[in-house]
């Protein structure tokens, strides 16, 4: 639970998704954070593809550039931008991908959750954790029912801050949104034990 682990195909999903459909009416009234939908070229797709099969072999160097590549052709393309920060972050340089996903976030205009998620995650590794819960909670206003940002505060809430009825409401909340997350079942059983045999004592 240290890391991210990023799904390609779901990354993949997240690209024509974020890029390819319209924010819901409630959701746009709740933030300016979302851009409005821009059509994915299929060109755009296609690249995409080959970037996540070398992400895959952790080939970082040669993801990098053909992110690099791809943020100047597609700049609107938020979800190339959110892995451009994981592969700086996933090569080693994580104070660029800090910066560079700070920019990101500060800049505005994100359809997807994934810059505040990887940028919340590099400060819990850091040891910033206020910071990384203020991103969280910054980004679930936005973006109440993403699975990944309540998963990633519940851990940060569990095994870093000790703030175990928080960590187990964000666990309940993913869950909800993921029922076939096992290993999630498992932690909500396991903090649910604890925060029972915490009252009683």
């Amino acid at each position: 639970m240290s890391y991210i682990k990023v799904s390609f195909a779901i990354a993949l999903v997240a690209l024509l998704v974020s890029c390819g459909s319209a924010p819901t009416q409630d959701s746009s009234k709740r933030s300016n954070k979302k851009l409005k939908a821009v059509e994915v070229p299929a060109a755009a797709k296609e690249q995409y593809k080959t970037v996540l099969a070398v992400v895959e072999q952790k080939d970082w160097s040669s993801a990098e550039n053909q992110l690099v590549q791809m943020q100047a052709q597609y700049p609107k393309l938020s979800s190339v931008k959110a892995m451009l920060g994981w592969v700086y972050w996933q090569s080693g340089k994580t104070e660029q991908a800090a910066a560079y996903l700070e920019g990101v976030v500060e800049q505005g205009n994100i359809y997807k959750a994934d810059a505040y998620n990887y940028l919340a995650v590099i400060y819990r590794e850091q040891g910033q954790f206020k910071a990384a819960e203020k991103l969280y909670l910054e980004a679930l206003e936005t973006w109440p029912e993403d699975f990944d940002l309540h998963k990633n505060l519940g851990i940060l809430y569990d095994l870093y801050l000790n703030q175990f009825p928080k960590a187990l409401e964000h666990y309940q909340q993913a869950l909800a949104l993921n029922k076939k997350d096992k290993r999630l079942k498992g932690w909500v059983k396991d903090l649910q034990r604890r925060t029972e045999k915490g009252r009683k004592k």
